[in-house]
């Protein structure tokens, strides 16, 4: 009898060591959730902060890109301009041989790292969820933009190679010389070359500027929801 209590009190006392052991296991478990998950709050608000910067950087880039390209849309204006006064029809004369060849400007918008974004899906919140919200549209952006500008490219290129193919004076155009004859002029106002200047300035000025437009408006709401969410996480 003596022996059976003495195994029992020490039966009693191996289970309640183990229930220690399973309950300070479960407390170390909790704790090391709460670290893990205070980290990737932390690295998620970082990552924020970055993609915020760059969303200010990029719309920045976009207004500067469309004022350039505002400034080129005066110059097609004033070429397609059936009426112009000598003054009008000097400034056209060192613009026009270049208004189909070189005169593009391209916004140099470039999608998120998508690792970087990704590693913040571990912390379920709304800033996550608005991080990968922005990710999605920087490849929108990225895939609607680089075909756009391909097809400009394109098209500058081909109108190079016509010039090079059937004309003495390619050197001229090529090296910016500008010193152009009036008989090589004259090429600047056949309909060939009006037409190419009216179908760049469809491609160009109102195709990619309107989609540049688009995007500069996106980013600019994305950034206010951004900061607000931000706000919010500063507060808490």
């Amino acid at each position: 009898m003596i022996e059976g209590k003495r195994v029992k009190k020490y039966l009693l006392y191996a289970i309640g060591e183990i229930i220690l052991v399973v309950i300070g296991i479960l407390i170390a478990v909790a704790i090391n959730k709460r670290t893990e998950a205070g980290k990737s709050e932390d690295y998620t608000y970082k990552m924020a902060v970055q993609v915020k910067q760059k969303i200010e950087g990029d719309i920045a880039l976009l207004k500067a890109t469309r004022d350039g390209i505002s400034e080129d849309l005066k110059i097609y204006n004033l070429y397609l301009k059936a009426n112009k006064t000598d003054s009008e029809r000097l400034q056209v004369v060192t613009q026009a041989p270049f208004l189909v060849t070189v005169s593009v400007q391209f916004a140099p918008i470039n999608p998120i790292l998508s690792t970087a974004i990704d590693n913040t899906s571990f912390n379920s919140s709304l800033l996550t969820d608005k991080l990968l919200e922005i990710q999605q549209d920087y490849k929108s952006i990225d895939r609607t933009l680089k075909p756009m500008e391909d097809i400009i490219t394109d098209e500058l290129v081909a109108n190079l190679r016509h010039i090079k193919a059937n004309f003495n004076w390619y050197e001229k155009l090529v090296s910016f010389d500008g010193k152009f004859t009036v008989d090589e002029y004259k090429y600047f106002g056949t309909d060939d070359y009006r037409n190419r200047v009216v179908h760049m300035k469809f491609l160009y000025l109102e195709g990619y500027d309107g989609l540049l437009a688009a995007f500069q408006e996106l980013l600019t709401t994305r950034l206010t929801a951004l900061n607000a969410l931000l706000k919010r996480e500063t507060k808490g």
